[in-house]
């Protein structure tokens, strides 16, 4: 924790001296970090079949309401006795903003319910809602906080879930942020620091109904980030960025007889480039080292390599390629594995068939390298699927999905491989 409060101070100390020097430069008259000389398939804007905002006195508000039916091959995540079901989706979402030249206040929140029309045991609601605003304190100067809390389900294809239990694992989250953000000509410096409560509910055991106890895993997470970029040109930047977090568990679990602490403190710092060329191409980039040292020294630090990137790019205007990948350290709630080194890989393509027609495909690949344990976890999923926007106020999504998930290692205890197909259709309502 010491670490965190450090890096905060110098976060906050370093950001007031490049304000201070760079307001003395002046601002300059063109934007060095406009990204917007393409115009992704997704981001274009079609004012015949968009919807259009609500307004709430000072709020611009964006809202939906959804009625879906999805088609599941493997609800339970088996490679055997496979059980089938249909997921009857229903909920909707808001989010909103005030139309003030100066300063914001916005909100953000949603309800869905997944209703299993067999397996009623599987049904279950997602919860969301948000509070964020932000301040100008100068031209060039903001300051900014965000409250938010979810109550969510695991998916059944989770690491942690992977078979034994009679319903998927309830959790909520509760969080709050505040960042301070700084831009003047080619200097762009962000800044965040943050506390998330994790809760998860315990769960039980099929067949016995003994209870899965989850309290190891309910922790508190401290973080702080920073990002200072500097414009060598209007479509290329260079940045250097760093986040640090400390896990702090409220309970330890026996781990060989003994009680053990999951608490760690970790950090990421990394360099990279932002940039949109006039090949056609825009991206972001970085890479670097990460670290997690662990408390206990039961379990192993670890570190190595970090990556975080996205790339677009724009063969047509009406075709748009994006890559996205990272390397990071993850808790993925394994009982005796506190850290998982997962990579991320998935390219998509969207394609704009007509002004209301978006077809869209991907594939993509999770893996993970636990810790302490002989055991990888490698999944992969790819899909299609087509949006069809009938007017402003209906808009309809199908698509076809395929999940594969592949375990390997002495450590797996469950199921280690199987395949989930989904077949869904959505229907959208915009007020």
């Amino acid at each position: 924790m010491n670490y965190l409060k450090s890096f905060c101070l110098l976060t906050v100390a370093g950001g007031s001296l490049i304000a201070g020097t760079a307001t003395a430069q002046g601002q300059g008259s063109e934007n060095y970090y406009s990204r917007d000389k393409y115009e992704a398939v997704n981001d274009r804007r079609q004012p015949a079949f968009d919807p259009e905002p609500i307004r709430l006195g000072t709020f611009i508000v964006n809202a939906k309401g959804v009625v879906g039916v999805t088609s599941n091959s493997n609800v339970y995540a088996q490679n055997n006795n496979e059980k089938s079901d249909v997921i009857v989706r229903v909920g909707g979402e808001a989010v909103g903003r005030t139309d003030w030249t100066v300063h914001e206040v916005g909100f953000d929140v949603s309800a869905y319910h997944n209703e299993y029309l067999d397996l009623s045991d599987e049904s279950a609601e997602t919860l969301h809602g948000g509070l964020r605003g932000r301040v100008d304190v100068t031209r060039d100067f903001s300051l900014g906080a965000r409250v938010f809390a979810d109550k969510g389900v695991e998916q059944r294809y989770d690491p942690a879930d992977l078979g034994g239990l009679e319903k998927p694992i309830e959790f909520t989250v509760v969080g709050t942020e505040l960042n301070a953000d700084y831009t003047n000509d080619r200097v762009r410096w962000n800044n965040a620091v943050g506390v998330n409560d994790y809760n998860y509910k315990d769960g039980r055991i099929i067949g016995t109904g003994a209870v899965a106890d989850q309290d190891f895993r309910d922790r508190k997470t401290t973080f702080g980030r920073t990002r200072l970029s500097y414009a060598i040109s209007p479509d290329l930047a260079v940045f250097t960025q760093a986040t640090v977090h400390d896990e702090s568990y409220s309970s330890t679990q026996l781990v060989g007889g003994l009680p053990r602490s999951r608490d760690s403190l970790g950090y990421t710092v990394s360099a990279g480039v932002d940039f949109e060329l006039t090949s056609l191409v825009r991206g972001d980039i970085a890479v670097g080292y990460l670290n997690e040292d662990k408390d206990d020294d039961y379990f192993s630090d670890v570190d190595g390599l970090s990556v975080d990137g996205r790339l677009q790019w724009f063969p047509t205007r009406l075709t748009t390629v994006t890559l996205t990948g990272s390397r990071s350290v993850a808790d993925t709630g394994v009982f005796d594995s506190p850290s998982a080194l997962s990579t991320n890989f998935r390219a998509q393509i969207d394609h704009e068939l007509r002004r209301n027609i978006i077809l869209s495909a991907y594939a993509g690949m999770t893996g993970y390298e636990y810790q302490e344990i002989d055991r990888t976890d490698d999944m992969t999923n790819y899909g299609v699927s087509a949006r069809y926007k009938m007017n402003k106020r209906l808009h309809f999504d199908a698509f076809v999905r395929h999940l594969g998930w592949d375990s390997s290692g002495s450590s797996v205890a469950s199921v280690s491989s199987y395949g989930i197909n989904l077949i869904g259709l959505e229907l959208s309502y915009h007020p």
